[in-house]
């Protein structure tokens, strides 16, 4: 739990806590769903969102860590602007952990509909 409190008070770390084997999982039918490899893929993927809203893409955490040896969860609201669009719905960060690292990320959302039709 320690891991994911650290990364998400200070985002800018997450890059140095990925095991090399590391996925990120977007999920929907959207511009921006896929499979993202390794911290250039997270990078690139986080890069893409920001373009697309114009930086505008905000991460609201509710405090809520939910971790044990291989899992966590943190839930948060994610809330953007884009295209005359605005998105506002709850996220719940999947995390998987191997060798003390984070090694897989799935991106789910409260209301997919709502997500994809916002990103596509």
């Amino acid at each position: 739990m320690e891991l994911l409190k650290g990364v998400y008070a200070n985002p800018e770390t997450v890059f140095s806590k990925l095991h090399p084997d590391f996925m990120l999982y977007s999920p929907g039918q959207n511009l921006i769903a896929g499979v993202f490899h390794g911290a250039e893929g997270m990078k690139a993927h986080f890069e893409q969102m920001d373009a697309m809203t114009s930086n505008t893409l905000t991460h609201n955490l509710t405090g809520t860590y939910l971790a044990d040896g291989g899992w966590g969860m943190v839930v948060h609201r994610l809330t953007a602007q884009r295209n005359g669009k605005a998105l506002d719905t709850q996220g719940f960060g999947l995390w998987q952990f191997k060798d003390g690292l984070l090694s897989g990320h799935w991106e789910s959302v409260g209301d997919q509909a709502h997500w994809d039709d916002f990103w596509s």
